[in-house]
C-alpha cells in the first residue's frame, strides 16, 4: 500500500496536461532510446560481432564511412585486412555493421557453394536497378537461374567469336581520331597529352551498341548522340559522396520504384531542390537512356515480325535473344517478357560499357608506367596488325602476352572494386557466428592483390605472372559462382582488340612527372581525371 500511496502522490504532483502531451513525451523517450540503442548501445555492448577484430567504431552517426569515401577505392579495406586479418568488422552509417571476409573458404561459401543464401542486399539491387535496369544484375534465386539460362546461348563462344569483326569500324575510327590529335600537336615534342578515358568511353559505347543491339551510335564522331551524352552525364556524377546519398535515398521504402517512374521524371526539377542538384541530371539521363533503349527493342521486334528470315543473319545479342524467344514460344516454361528484354538492354549498356572503358584506361596507365611491359606487348601485337589490321577472335586469343596484360590490369585495377552480400540465415563463417541480416563487404580489389594468394609482389603490375599462376590465386574482377559476369569473355576480347590496335600504333607515357592515378570510390572505379597520358606514334 505504501508504494501505491507514493505513486499516487507522484502522479498528483505532475502538472495537469492533455493526454496528447504525455503521448508525445513517451514517444520522444522511446525514439531517443531506440536511436541510442542503434548507434551506441548495440554495436558497442550487445552485438554478437562486437569481438570481431576491426577498426574503431568511428563517428557515432557515420561510423567508418567517411574514411571509406574519402580514400581511394579499396585502399582503406586493404589496410584493415593487413592489420586485423581475414575477417574484419567495420561499423558504417547509423551503427550498421559490415563484415569483410577474404579467406578462400569464406569467399567460396559466400560467392559459390551457397551463393543464393547470400544475395545482393536490397540497397545494392535498387542502385543497380535504377542505373542498369532490373535485369540479370538484380534478380535473385530461381528467377536469376532461369533468366541466365535463357541468355546463355547469346553469350556462347561461337556467337561472341562471330561478333569480333563488328568491333573494327569503331576501333578504326578511334585510331584515326587519336592519330589526328597526335599528328596535329603544335609542340616540338610531338607527344600531346590526351585524356584517354574519354576516348575509351566512346569506343566501348559504340562497340557495345553495335554488338549488343545492332544500333549505331558513332559517339566517336558524333559526341552529341543522345545515348552517348546521357551516359557521359551519368558516369560523370560518380563519386563516393554521391553514391552515399543515393544509397540513403533508395533505402527509403518504395523510393527506388518511385525514382524509376514517369512521375519522378516529370517532377525532377522540384525533387532536385529537396534532394540535391545532381538528382535532376540523374533522372533526365536515365529517362533518355530508357527511351532510346525502348526504341532499340521495339525496332528489333518490328524487324523480326516484318521479315523473320532476314533476321536470321543478324549477330547482335538482342537479335539472338528475340529470335530465341520467338522460337521457344513458352516451351521451356520460362520466357522473358518485353519488360525483361528492356531491362537487359539497360543492363548490357550499364554493365558492358563503362566497366570496359575503365578497364582499358587503367591498362594504358599501367603500361605507361611500365615501358618494358609495353614494349614486350608491342613486339607481340605489331607484326600481327601489320599483317592483318582486323584480327579475328582466334588470332587475338592466341596472343599470350596480350592475355597476360589484360588479366593483370583487371586484377590490379578492377573496374568494379567491391560488391556486397547479405546473410539470409544465421551461420558460422570462418569461425564467426554471423547473424541473419548481416551485410558483407566483398573487397574485390583487396582479394585480387593479397600476398597470401598472389605472392610477395601481389601489389605490383607483373603481366608475366599469368604464364605461371599460383594454385591458390583468387581473381574476383568478374565475380565467381552463379552470379559471375555473363559478359566476361565478351569484355576480355573487346579489351584485347582495342588495346592491341592502340599499342601497335602508339606509345603511351605518363602525362607529367610524379603523376598518380585518381580512382573514384563509387560503384565502378573510373579515373577521376580522365586519365591524361602523353601519346606519340610508334
Amino acid at each position: 500500500m505504501a508504494d501505491n500511496d507514493r505513486l499516487s502522490s507522484l502522479l498528483a504532483a505532475l502538472p495537469v496536461c492533455g493526454m496528447s502531451t504525455y503521448v508525445a513525451l513517451v514517444t520522444s523517450v522511446v525514439i531517443a532510446y531506440l536511436v541510442l540503442h542503434q548507434l551506441v548501445i548495440y554495436p558497442r555492448f550487445l552485438s554478437p560481432l562486437r569481438k570481431v577484430p576491426g577498426p574503431p567504431l568511428g563517428s557515432v552517426i557515420a561510423g567508418q564511412f567517411p574514411a571509406i569515401i574519402r580514400g581511394e577505392a579499396g585502399m582503406v579495406q586493404r589496410a584493415w585486412v593487413k592489420k586485423y586479418g581475414p575477417v574484419v568488422r567495420a561499423v558504417g552509417p547509423l551503427g550498421i555493421e559490415r563484415l569483410i571476409f577474404t579467406s578462400s573458404e569464406a569467399l567460396h561459401k559466400i560467392m559459390q557453394t551457397e551463393a543464393f543464401e547470400y544475395p545482393r542486399p536490397d540497397f545494392m539491387r535498387h542502385v543497380l536497378g535504377i542505373v542498369a535496369g532490373n535485369g540479370l544484375l538484380t534478380v535473385e534465386g530461381q528467377e536469376h537461374k532461369l533468366m541466365r539460362k535463357a541468355m546463355n546461348p547469346a553469350f556462347s563462344l561461337p556467337n561472341l567469336a562471330a561478333q569480333t569483326d563488328m568491333y573494327y569500324e569503331a576501333i578504326d575510327g578511334l585510331l584515326e581520331l587519336v592519330g589526328a590529335q597526335v599528328d596535329n600537336d603544335p609542340s616540338e615534342s610531338k607527344a600531346p597529352v590526351i585524356h584517354m578515358y574519354e576516348w575509351m568511353s566512346k569506343v566501348t559505347l559504340d562497340i557495345i551498341c553495335e554488338t549488343a543491339f545492332g544500333y549505331r551510335t558513332d559517339s566517336l564522331h558524333n559526341p552529341h548522340n543522345e545515348l552517348a551524352e546521357a551516359y557521359e552525364h551519368l558516369v560523370n556524377m560518380q563519386d563516393g559522396r554521391m553514391l552515399a546519398r543515393f544509397i540513403a535515398l533508395v533505402s527509403i521504402p518504395s523510393a527506388a520504384k518511385f525514382i524509376q517512374s514517369e512521375c519522378a521524371y516529370r517532377m525532377r526539377k522540384v525533387l532536385a531542390k529537396f534532394v540535391q542538384p545532381q538528382f535532376e541530371t540523374l533522372l533526365d539521363s536515365m529517362h533518355r537512356i530508357k527511351r532510346v533503349s525502348a526504341g532499340i527493342l521495339q525496332e528489333k521486334m518490328n524487324e523480326m515480325n516484318a521479315a523473320p528470315g532476314d533476321h536470321e543473319t543478324k549477330k547482335d545479342i538482342m537479335s539472338i535473344l528475340v529470335r530465341a524467344r520467338m522460337m521457344d514460344n513458352g516451351k521451356s516454361g520460362y520466357t522473358m517478357s518485353d519488360s525483361d528484354m528492356m531491362d537487359q538492354v539497360l543492363t548490357f549498356l550499364g554493365a558492358g560499357h563503362e566497366t570496359t572503358a575503365s578497364g582499358l584506361a587503367w591498362t594504358l596507365w599501367l603500361l605507361a608506367k611500365d615501358p618494358e611491359s609495353q614494349r614486350r606487348l608491342r613486339d607481340e601485337v605489331k607484326p600481327v596488325y601489320d599483317a592483318e589490321p582486323h584480327p579475328d577472335y582466334r588470332t587475338l586469343k592466341d596472343l599470350k602476352y596480350l592475355e597476360c596484360v589484360v588479366m593483370e590490369s583487371l586484377r590490379m585495377m578492377p573496374p568494379v572494386p567491391m560488391t556486397f552480400r547479405k546473410a539470409m540465415k544465421t551461420d558460422h563463417i570462418d569461425g564467426v557466428l554471423v547473424p541473419k541480416g548481416t551485410v558483407f563487404y566483398i573487397p574485390i580489389r583487396v582479394v585480387n592483390t593479397m600476398r597470401s594468394f598472389w605472392g610477395d609482389d601481389a601489389e605490383e603490375f607483373r603481366p608475366s605472372r599469368w604464364l605461371d599462376l599460383p594454385k591458390t590465386h583468387h581473381f574476383q574482377s568478374f565475380i565467381v559462382g552463379p552470379h559471375a559476369c555473363i559478359g566476361k569473355t565478351m569484355a576480355i576480347i573487346e579489351m584485347k582488340a582495342i588495346l592491341a590496335a592502340l599499342i601497335a600504333q602508339f606509345e603511351f607515357e605518363p602525362a607529367y612527372e610524379g603523376q598518380v592515378p585518381h580512382p573514384t570510390a563509387a560503384v565502378t572505379m573510373k579515373p577521376k581525371d580522365g586519365m591524361p597520358l602523353r601519346v606519340k606514334r610508334v
